[in-house]
């Protein structure tokens, strides 16, 4: 007996469900988007087209969900600080970091990042460096192929002194940002020895290297520029030193901040050592003041003392 041809099911899969439900949610982002764009003024429509190029580039993996967020925040985000203070061309913002402990920092520049350099903890404490949106087509030069002692430094750090000591050379620095928005020259500055730390492979090779990419692809086109502070994060007290007698940090901090029409906005992450790298980036946000008490210093301390309050109280609940 002939079978009876099986019934097409009438309803839709979740599947379908779901991509019709984003698709819509899609066109109705645009036709708001579209009204509201034509009751601005020239200048917001100017820097609306720059966002839009960037995502209608379709480079940097921006959704229209993320495209709609950025401009959301960017002109009605209450994270947002008024503060008239202009950023320059060094790669440090806000002034360079101070600290009240009983250490002597050192700042040593380089053409594309500077660092605050600990002779006694033989590491940099704090790196800052500026990344903009990368030229299209933009590729780092070849990886250099080994790391160099700073002989500006008294500690004389060599590439040996982390052999055998089951930790990576984590750069500070970005070997990759640097080379793509600076070029070659600045690439091999970022394997001085003076601006590497122990820092275990799963962070180095896992949300560490993942913040880096988000920081070059994401948030500089999406922000013209932005500035990074980054560095380790000691305890109290040294304790754990790796056979070379380098100390091993406990965690990781990075500070992003982005202005924008004379306001400032700030990312905060603090990475413990031993972090999971399954959670998502969101996962280890922090404030400002969680990380000046961690570390013992003092950011931005050149702005203005209620701008400094309001940015570094700030403790985001997503990323941008």
């Amino acid at each position: 007996m002939a079978r009876k041809p099986r019934r097409k099911n009438k309803i839709p899969s979740i599947r379908k469900l779901k991509k019709y439900g984003i698709i819509a949610i899609n066109v109705v982002i645009l036709l708001v988007g579209i009204t509201w764009y034509a009751f601005q003024p020239q200048a917001r429509k100017q820097e609306v087209n720059r966002l839009v190029s960037i995502y209608a580039e379709n480079r940097k993996n921006i959704s229209l969900i993320e495209l709609a967020s950025d401009i959301w925040t960017l002109y009605y985000g209450k994270n947002l600080v008024p503060c008239d203070v202009m950023p320059g061309e060094q790669p440090l913002f806000g002034g360079i970091p101070t600290t009240e402990q009983n250490l002597a920092v050192r700042t040593l520049q380089n053409d594309a990042y500077w660092v605050g350099y600990s002779e006694e903890r033989k590491a940099p404490v704090w790196c800052a460096y500026r990344l903009f949106s990368p030229p299209k087509n933009a590729k780092a030069s070849e990886r250099p192929g080994q790391f160099m002692v700073d002989d500006r430094t008294i500690a004389k750090v060599s590439s040996d002194h982390y052999t055998g000591s089951g930790f990576d050379r984590g750069h500070m620095a970005p070997n990759n940002a640097i080379a793509i928005c600076y070029g070659e020259k600045a690439q091999q500055q970022t394997f001085l020895m003076s601006n590497i730390v122990p820092q275990r492979h799963d962070l180095n090779a896992g949300l560490w290297k993942t913040l880096e990419s988000k920081e070059l692809y994401a948030y500089a086109p999406r922000c013209k520029e932005i500035w990074i502070i980054t560095g380790p994060i000691y305890p109290k007290k040294i304790v754990r030193t790796m056979p070379s007698g380098i100390p091993i940090p406990d965690a990781f901090y990075k500070i992003i901040v982005d202005q924008v029409d004379n306001q400032l906005r700030a990312l905060a992450f603090i990475f413990e050592h031993n972090a999971d790298k399954n959670k998502p980036l969101d996962h280890f946000l922090a404030s400002i003041d969680e990380i000046e008490e961690r570390t013992g210093f003092d950011f931005f301390n050149e702005l203005p003392a209620e701008v400094q309050d309001s940015l570094e109280a700030q403790k985001l609940g997503s990323i941008w």
